[in-house]
């Protein structure tokens, strides 16, 4: 049977090599040119249009590349991680015509089809699922037919090599889509040095002691290999849509291996070489299962189902001279869940969103090796609220209030909790060149599975690890506010101001309670973690567009309590310069160093500065990049991170590919077969699941 599936799905690219694209029927006549300044963009009280420009459609490889060169005020778009965030950071719920789209997704769409952008705030439709902040992108429709499109990308100065194919055939009322991928990396530059201060008092029954050790890495092997294909059958029409989609994804690390050069500062132990070989393996399959019924004007509902199995090995070997640590795992993964929603618009004012979700999942975990063990997780979680909006033409408010249950077994500790969620917000757009938005929202943070397991590891001679299976859910609350101004084609501008804190959050700490007096990393409700923002995105446009400058500073300003309580401060700046000419466009991209403070480790992270220069060329069904990232910089260094408590500390540089050099040359060709009245989303791998295995 498995044999028959994956020959009709892979029927569906071939379905077009003998097809060619028809155009529209209209004749086409050569007019003398008209220059007339038309706007853009657009804004209201809930929402911006931007439409982007044909020289951005026809250079930019994929959806990242369009978000990042139309320089969306709102948006702060990475082009090196390719993340999409707000101007305040928050995430991004990203669609292709009404249809949640991955990263995947988005990779494999085709430029050229994006009829507009459009950026939404607290929208009504349910196809949204009640998102906060939405990207949807409008595309061009096709009757019949659809597109293939080919990627490749080769790094060089990392050993990494990409290749993906999408495909979508569309007959009548369906549309069909074929993803597949694969991701091969390997590095021999992955690793840590670190000088680390231990304070036991009394270790090994031999009073206390101030161990320093120094790890410098000898020796580093790194390999990742990973593949995703999905298949989806997506029925639409204008009250109805279902979508079936079916992913599989695996992800093989055969070699994470390293060799450590150990000393000691006051010869606690002698110098010795230390060696770690670690593999793992990750396995998951997803099904999707989404239906939407509009039942006229003022009445539509949504209904999303999922279903994930996760399998997960890991494989640890830890030796220093007589001295050996295994610590094997394997898991299983069910999860299932289930979210109604009901969209009641009575009238052109109001708006109200009744939601509910379920969902459960299972996971089995055994442990081999010097601390073998077997755990059992079950969660069940009940979520019910209700959203409510009201808009006027030039102003809109509303909120979301919600309850929360959640019931928690690890292995015989039974955990149960409820409580409110919600948020509200309020938005004020006298025109469409000017916006004001203020939210505030509240909630727990549920910690993750793995922090909450029963289990203790050993990692090192004087580290142990565990979870904490008692850990609080902890309040967060967070309040932003946001003004967009947009005079003109030429200029735009984003202001946002915003607020965090988390009360009694799960973090890292650290006491000398393991065996022999030896230190244990374990995860504990502990003090308070904040931070203060402000942002801007400064956008021009000069020739006519051919020329886009952006620059975003932000300022910083943290504030914890507890084990690790201090305020640090952080500044940093973010410039982009993009120019067109012809088929041809140029891209510079910069940001200064940064720092943050972890809410969950106390760890002060530092980063250097990154930077690429991008050249690429668009025409017809081909588009080409070269790519230098961090050009200027030979180190390997990703990282400094420093931590300091009262048992232990550590200076610790992180070694890898992020901030090395790079050299990247990227190529899609796309073809189009049918005709372009009908026109839907695209699809992509899904990813594997997270894993529960204590790290």
């Amino acid at each position: 049977m498995r044999k028959v599936i994956l020959s009709s799905l892979f029927l569906i690219p071939l379905l077009g090599y003998s097809q060619t694209e028809i155009p529209d029927s209209i004749e086409g006549k050569e007019l003398n040119e008209v220059v007339v300044e038309a706007s853009n963009q657009r804004t209201s009280s809930t929402s911006s249009t931007y439409i982007p420009m044909s020289r951005q459609k026809n250079t930019a490889s994929d959806a990242i590349s369009l978000l990042s060169q139309m320089a969306i005020p709102q948006l702060n778009v990475d082009p090196a991680s390719q993340n999409v965030k707000t101007v305040s950071g928050q995430a991004v719920s990203i669609f292709i015509d009404y249809v949640a789209a991955s990263a995947q997704d988005l990779s494999g769409m085709r430029t050229t089809d994006v009829k507009k952008v459009e950026y939404l705030i607290y929208p009504t439709d349910p196809r949204f699922r009640g998102a906060q902040y939405v990207i949807n992108f409008v595309m061009q429709k096709y009757e019949w037919g659809g597109y293939t499109k080919l990627s490749a990308d080769k790094w060089f100065g990392v050993n990494r090599s990409e290749a993906s194919v999408y495909s979508k055939f569309s007959y009548k009322r369906m549309t069909f889509d074929l993803y597949a991928d694969e991701i091969y990396l390997t590095n021999r530059h992955t690793g840590t040095q670190s000088t680390e201060t231990f304070r036991f008092p009394d270790l090994y029954g031999k009073g206390p002691q101030t161990v320093e050790r120094v790890s410098i890495p000898a020796a580093l092997r790194y390999r990742n290999n990973s593949n995703d294909i999905t298949f989806r059958a997506l029925y639409n029409t204008d009250k109805t849509q279902i979508s079936n989609t079916l992913s599989l994804a695996f992800t093989s690390i055969p070699r994470n291996d390293a060799t450590t050069s150990l000393t000691y500062a006051n010869d606690f132990l002698p110098g010795s070489t230390a060696k770690s070989v670690a593999s793992s393996n990750n396995f998951s399959l997803n099904y999707n299962f989404e239906i939407y019924r509009s039942f006229g004007e003022k009445l539509g509902m949504n209904i999303e189902s999922r279903y994930n199995y996760d399998h997960n090995t890991s494989n640890s070997d830890y030796t220093d001279n007589d001295f050996r640590i295994i610590n094997d795992a394997k898991e299983d993964m069910h999860y299932v869940s289930a979210t109604p929603c009901l969209v009641w618009n009575p009238n052109n004012h109001n708006s109200l969103m009744p939601y509910m979700h379920a969902e459960y999942s299972t996971t089995k975990i055994n442990y081999f090796g010097n601390s073998p063990s077997h755990q059992d997780y079950d969660i069940w979680g009940y979520m019910a609220g209700v959203k409510y909006t009201y808009q006027q033409s030039q102003w809109s408010a509303g909120g979301l209030v919600g309850w929360v249950y959640a019931d928690v077994d690890l292995s015989g500790t039974r955990i149960k909790d409820n409580y409110p969620q919600g948020n509200v917000f309020g938005t004020y757009s006298p025109n469409d060149k000017n916006q004001v938005e203020i939210t505030y929202a509240f909630g727990k943070q549920v910690p993750d599975t793995y922090q909450k397991s029963p289990n203790m590891l050993q990692q090192d001679e004087l580290m142990w690890y565990a979870g904490t299976p008692g850990l609080d859910n902890y309040w967060n609350h967070r309040a932003d506010a946001t003004y967009t101004w947009l005079p003109n084609n030429k200029w735009q501008l984003s202001l946002n101001g915003a607020y965090f804190i988390a009360d009694n959050r799960v973090t890292s700490i650290y006491t000398p309670t393991a065996p022999n007096g030896t230190m244990l990393r374990q995860y504990l409700n502990d003090g308070n973690f904040s931070w203060t923002t402000v942002t801007a995105n400064a956008t021009a446009k000069f020739l006519g567009g051919k020329l886009i400058a952006r620059v975003s500073p932000m300022y910083t300003h943290y504030s914890t309590t507890g084990e690790y309580a201090q305020k640090m401060d952080g500044l940093q700046c973010t410039a982009q310069l993009t120019w067109y000419f012809g088929n041809f466009y140029l891209f510079g991209w910069y940001t200064t160093p940064r720092k943050d403070l972890s809410q969950t480790s106390g760890i002060k992270d530092r980063t250097p500065s990154r930077y690429q220069l991008q050249i690429g060329y668009g025409k017809g069904a081909w588009r080409a990049s070269a790519t230098a990232y961090n050009f200027l910089r030979s180190s390997w260094e990703s990282s400094r991170e420093t931590l300091t408590s009262q048992y232990y500390q550590f200076d610790r540089r992180t070694y890898g590919t992020a901030q090395h050099m790079r050299f990247q040359f990227s190529v899609t060709y796309t073809f189009g077969y049918g005709k372009k009245i009908q026109r839907g989303n695209e699809v992509s791998g899904s990813g594997t699941g997270q894993s529960a295995i204590l790290k």
